[in-house]
């Protein structure tokens, strides 16, 4: 797992990993792979070269549907610390993504189970809205995700509990922290915002 640096007074709260429940069906696909040919060992062994290389290549598939399974669970992860909600993606072995939400940026939770298997086994999803109804981040395949929504809901609710009697000064400062975890296009729109407003005061003059 990739080490995520912390900042001053944060903390890692939990770490989300796909469940391998959901991954059900490709599990079931691999196991056909690996026991079929292992059941009829005997008799591909005696049909010659052709028998014993469908007996290889089933194995393989097998095999690389195991480590496909692996690799994802590894290579994609979510670290929800006490101030943020970190997420690194990977669909292959040479592409990387990280995602980075401050608390103060979720303002939606949701979590949804659909299907048959995702009630047998427990595992679901879970949507992170801003104050727009955009969505954030959809984090997929997560095992008791009602669990994980009470965890982030309390995370949420405790950042703003605290930060609701900061006077100027500590908006500010709460503000220039974050400064660097702020979207381009966000922070296009706070200059703008904020040369409309000194506009208006050396108008006013």
């Amino acid at each position: 797992m990739k080490k995520i640096p912390l900042n001053n007074n944060e903390e890692t709260v939990a770490i989300i990993r796909p469940a391998l429940s959901g991954y059900f069906w490709e599990i079931i696909g691999a196991a056909i792979f690996i026991i079929t040919p292992s059941y009829f060992a005997f008799w591909l062994f005696a049909q010659g070269r052709y028998g014993q290389a469908a007996f290889g290549f089933s194995l393989l598939i097998g095999i690389l549907l195991i480590m496909k399974i692996i690799v994802s669970r590894a290579r994609n992860y979510t670290v929800v610390t006490s101030r943020r909600v970190i997420h690194l993606a990977s669909s292959n072995f040479f592409d990387e993504e990280m995602l980075d939400i401050g608390l103060y940026e979720i303002q939606n939770i949701f979590f949804f189970k659909k299907g048959l298997s995702a009630k047998i086994f427990n595992f679901g999803e879970l949507s992170l809205e801003n104050n727009q109804r955009q969505e954030l981040l959809r984090l997929k395949r997560v095992s008791y995700p009602e669990k994980m929504f009470h965890v982030l809901n309390k995370l949420k609710n405790d950042f703003w509990l605290d930060k609701k009697d900061l006077d100027t000064d500590g908006i500010i400062d709460m503000f220039i922290d974050n400064l660097s975890l702020i979207d381009t296009e966000d922070l296009r729109e706070i200059k703008t915002c904020v040369e409309d407003v000194l506009r208006n005061r050396e108008a006013k003059k």
